[in-house]
């Protein structure tokens, strides 16, 4: 399953953390530009305010949704250029979901960004642009045996932005590359994540280990895909 075609997001500012290196998984070893750990605390630069279902405890950061809940929320510390975002998600679902967690790259506001999210009950990943308020798909809705399905495992995800070439990695296992339109002059990264009106329960969505890193040296990017010609 998908979620819906239609735009819909709550803006708020945001961002993430990392912990010590046994702990950066999901990141590569470029130098930090921002991060938010998400542990016991709240980064004011999220902006968010007294919200009863989102909490904070050492385990990371959680929002319990019911179904028909969608949020998109960038951060306001800096506009990036070419980095690196990674993030750590759990989620425990109903039996009926399409809900989906993962992060923004290339915001300008909530309406117009990129979003990478992972759908755990699927296994699958979604690739979306809001433009305009309306959502587009830039690149198809596809399932990777990468996204771990089980309730509540940890998921982690990277993406490397180059310029207007874009690499996402789940879990060390790099699934897919496209190419966007980044703003000129560097865009906001955030965390996407949501339900869907058909969803037959409430979804927790957990972020912790969230981090905005220079994009890794040559030697430790993912390899680019080679095209036969």
């Amino acid at each position: 399953m998908q979620r819906s075609g239609y735009f819909s997001a709550a803006f708020f500012p945001l961002l993430m953390l990392v912990a010590g290196a046994q702990q950066a998984l999901a990141c590569g070893s470029g130098n930090i530009l921002y991060e938010d750990k998400m542990v016991d605390t709240e980064d004011e630069s999220w902006g968010w305010g007294e919200d009863p279902v989102r909490s904070v405890g050492s385990k990371g950061i959680t929002w319990d949704l019911q179904p028909g809940v969608p949020w998109t929320t960038l951060n306001q510390t800096s506009l990036y250029n070419d980095f690196e975002v990674c993030a750590k998600i759990k989620m425990k679902y109903p039996e009926k979901s399409a809900g989906y967690a993962g992060v923004a790259i290339w915001g300008v506001d909530s309406k117009n960004n990129y979003t990478v999210d992972l759908f755990p009950a699927d296994g699958a990943v979604g690739i979306y642009r809001a433009q305009n308020g309306k959502y587009l798909k830039p690149v198809p809705y596809f399932k990777t045996d990468a996204v771990k399905k089980e309730q509540g495992a940890t998921n982690e995800i990277s993406i490397v932005v180059v310029g207007k070439h874009a690499v996402v990695t789940v879990n060390g296992k790099k699934v897919k590359e496209f190419n966007g339109i980044p703003p000129a002059e560097g865009g906001l990264v955030g965390l996407d994540f949501g339900t869907i009106t058909e969803d037959s329960g409430p979804s927790t969505i957990t972020y912790w280990d969230f981090q905005v890193r220079e994009p890794p040296p040559p030697e430790e990017a993912p390899a680019p895909s080679k095209k036969k010609t």
